[in-house]
């Protein structure tokens, strides 16, 4: 079986001929690093946050679980981020890149973005499931299936770029979980600082632009070409027509649905009188309409 490739002399190669053994292998060794990088970040939280090994509730917040997960959710966001955008500036070039195009940027985003939510996955059970965490195995599953179909197919590879810029937004969450691991004297004086305020602010706003306006400019700019270049993708399946696109709707949807946590916490971070329900969802509405109509002017 041949999954995608690249050549060494073409940084983009539409078609390719990677062996499927030499994927699994490479797929292995992500596993091995992001499951090590799980593991240490333990001991790691340990040593940066005390308290959190005496916490009985080890997956709530303070717990030494929920410290590594953060710890291990803000360095793979920064991992991840470099990649997406690399693959941006190469595959937007044309339609048939958009669509059929893969390149070493986008093959590592791709490994690294389903090796680490497979990873993940027995993390959330180890922390303890509940209501939000099943919406997050929901969201890696989904995930997983549409990402590694795309790597294995070598398709989509700039659409799933695109839409792993919403990573950026959890940078600022990852900040918010860790203060949430430190001493009750020691959060409230954080708390209190320019630096907490000013990443509030910045997550809200990233969780605008990167989820809430990203996911429908994305789904609008794929549908734009697949409308206005139907010769080019004509040829594309079940995952290009129907599983991309409803999984941006459903990440979608899971953002608009945690938007409002995000809002509020920022508002009270900021001393400001928290708005109401009917308000974000108007936001989220407007916000949506603003990213299709971004999306469809894009190409």
């Amino acid at each position: 079986m041949e999954v995608a490739a690249m050549d060494a002399a073409d940084p983009l190669q539409i078609r390719y001929n990677m062996q499927f053994s030499e994927l699994l292998q490479l797929t292995l060794i992500y596993i091995g690093i992001t499951a090590i990088g799980q593991i240490v970040a333990i001991p790691v939280s340990w040593l940066m946050f005390p308290r959190s090994r005496n916490m009985k509730q080890r997956g709530e917040p303070g717990g030494d679980l929920w410290a590594a997960d953060a710890i291990c959710l803000l360095l793979f966001s920064f991992s991840l981020l470099p990649s997406a955008f690399g693959s941006i500036a190469i595959l937007s070039t044309s339609v048939d890149a958009r669509w059929n195009g893969t390149c070493w940027s986008s093959i590592h985003g791709c490994l690294l973005l389903c090796t680490r939510l497979f990873v993940h996955i027995p993390f959330l059970f180890w922390k303890g499931l509940n209501a939000s965490r099943k919406r997050i195995l929901v969201h890696h599953v989904m995930v997983i299936l549409v990402y590694g179909t795309g790597l294995l197919k070598g398709s989509m590879h700039f659409w799933g770029a695109a839409a792993g810029l919403c990573e950026f937004s959890n940078m600022f969450l990852a900040n918010i979980e860790l203060v949430k691991c430190c001493s009750t004297v020691h959060q409230n004086q954080i708390k209190q600082s320019v630096l907490y305020k000013l990443n509030s602010a910045l997550l809200s706003l990233a969780y605008i632009c990167c989820r809430l306006v990203l996911f429908p400019a994305v789904l609008a700019a794929l549908l734009t070409d697949a409308y206005t270049h139907p010769e080019l993708t004509v040829r594309s399946s079940m995952v290009e027509w129907v599983m991309m696109p409803m999984s941006i709707c459903c990440v979608w949807a899971m953002s608009a649905f945690e938007f409002r946590n995000i809002f509020e916490g920022t508002f009270k971070a900021l001393d400001l009188d928290v708005k109401n329900a009917s308000s974000c969802l108007q936001l989220e509405i407007w916000l949506a309409i603003l990213g299709l109509l971004v999306g469809h002017c894009l190409f």
